[in-house]
């Protein structure tokens, strides 16, 4: 083969790169350049990928099936909880140490996790259980035709919740608007506040809820639950008595609707004595015979003995007793001494009340339920279940008569210091329907007309309570209006 031409070799030789200059004394010593590492094979990036899922595969599981959880029993079930094994077996959470304790199931403070039946309900049907919470703040939870997994899928039942001042029916979401405030909406919209769905502020993704206050948890008290559903009504009661009702003209129910949960968020909550089945199989169980109530009538106490005895509830028992002859309260927060005898509706209510405080605060609950009061956080408001007599409250500055709202513009109100330190002030209350006179040391103090009347069997007692003040309490003395 000839040689290249010279112009071809020129050609070559001004392609080659040229030589990096000789680096002097004082420069830095040479590095490496950056060199891109090489990625996963495919083998190993599917050994990754089969990791994942092997570590994620419960989570994975429940989210492709959601509204298909599992099925490991049936109902009708009942369940007394006497083997550890059966929160495993029956039952599924996502968090929450569920377990078996002395033969009840213990939630201790599970954080809306709740335990859910791993059996679908039928679309009629009747819950029963025992419950009972350790924890001033209540909050004892039912999910009712939820998924199986995520809290707030179906309906939710909350008794004492929101710092025990609230218990509620909530349609997929607790914090849901009242059924006042749509019927108030679907007013705006020109039709019948009856006729929600009409209105159009009503349908199947509606959160609502109904409410009730005044209806704590007591602390340590077992209750018996029951609720039921019938075609579109949810019916809840507690201890035989109806608690709240809700009427959904979409009731949730189905694949994805059909599961039961129990549930809490901090408190420590014991439940006992599950039966889930129809409302015809599972008829309510009577509530444990008490000793009869007596009439509402005529009652008088001195207090001049050495304790209260049975004729007294009291509600915190660390705050209450009997000195020299009267009734002593002292950072009592709310929680009423109630006479378990009913009074009557249209009566005179009679006693002496006095407090060697400057700061006044003496009060009293009339016609309220004979068992509620406030066990939440004491920085925030308390709701009573009748009326409230307040003298020389909020630092002796103001007297009010409130219904059940002590601090609602439409309390009767009288402003001033009234309270006298160790003077014997003689209330008389006096009531006939919804016309309520509060007469103070034999003079007219304050008036309250209702319009609504509180009474019935939940508003038919008297209590005497406070706030934080030391306050003593004498001559009671209750009789009723001639007709």
């Amino acid at each position: 083969m000839g040689q290249a031409r010279r112009k071809e070799k020129d050609k070559e030789k001004s392609q080659e790169p040229a030589p990096e200059p000789s680096p002097g004394p004082d420069a830095p010593p040479a590095t490496d350049a950056w060199v891109k590492p090489q990625g996963l094979s495919r083998r190993g990036w599917g050994v990754l990928i089969g990791l994942i899922v092997l570590i994620q595969f419960p989570l994975i599981h429940h989210a492709l099936i959601r509204g298909q959880a599992d099925v490991t029993t049936s109902v009708p079930y009942t369940q007394d909880f006497s083997d550890p094994a059966v929160v495993k077996r029956d039952f599924f959470s996502t968090g929450g140490f569920w377990r078996e304790v002395d033969g009840e199931l213990l939630a201790p403070g599970v954080k809306n996790n709740p335990l859910w039946l791993q059996a679908p309900l039928p679309d009629d049907v009747a819950v029963e259980f025992d419950v009972r919470s350790e924890a001033p703040e209540g909050d004892v939870r039912l999910e009712l035709f939820g998924n199986g997994m995520d809290p707030a899928s179906g309906y939710v039942l909350v008794h004492g919740g929101w710092n025990n001042s609230l218990s509620v029916i909530a349609r997929k979401d607790m914090g849901a608007p009242s059924m006042d405030v749509l019927k108030r909406r679907a007013s705006r919209n020109g039709t019948d506040n009856a006729d929600l769905v009409a209105s159009g502020v009503y349908d199947k993704d509606t959160a609502v809820r109904v409410e009730a206050r005044g209806t704590p948890v007591q602390a340590g008290r077992v209750y018996h639950w029951r609720v039921e559903r019938r075609g579109t009504k949810l019916k809840w009661s507690i201890d035989g008595e109806p608690m709240l009702e809700l009427d959904d003209p979409f009731p949730l129910k189905g694949r994805g609707n059909d599961r039961l949960g129990l549930s809490g968020n901090e408190s420590q909550i014991f439940f006992d004595n599950l039966r889930v089945d129809t409302p015809d199989r599972l008829p309510a169980t009577a509530p444990a015979a008490a000793a009869p109530t007596p009439p509402p009538g005529p009652y008088a106490d001195d207090f001049n003995r050495d304790s209260l005895g049975d004729a007294w509830n009291v509600t915190n028992p660390s705050a209450v007793k009997l000195e020299d002859g009267a009734l002593t309260v002292e950072l009592i927060h709310n929680r009423p001494v109630w006479l378990k005898q009913p009074i009557p509706t249209n009566a005179t209510i009679e006693f002496d009340a006095w407090s060697d405080s400057p700061e006044g605060d003496i009060k009293v609950e009339a016609w309220g339920d004979g068992r509620s009061f406030y066990a939440g956080d004491l920085r925030l408001q308390y709701t009573a279940t009748g009326y409230v007599f307040i003298l020389g409250g909020w630092r002796n500055t103001q007297s009010v008569i409130a219904r059940q709202h002590e601090h609602t513009p439409d309390r009767a109100v009288r402003d001033g210091q009234v309270v006298v330190p160790g003077k014997h002030h003689h209330f008389k209350i006096t009531r006939r329907g919804g016309q309520i006179a509060w007469e103070l040391d034999g003079q007219p103090f304050l008036t309250l007309q209702d319009s609504a009347p509180l009474e019935g069997p939940r508003n038919q007692y008297f209590g005497f309570s406070g706030w934080k003040t030391r306050v003593h309490f004498d001559n009671l003395k209750i009789e009723p209006l001639a007709p």
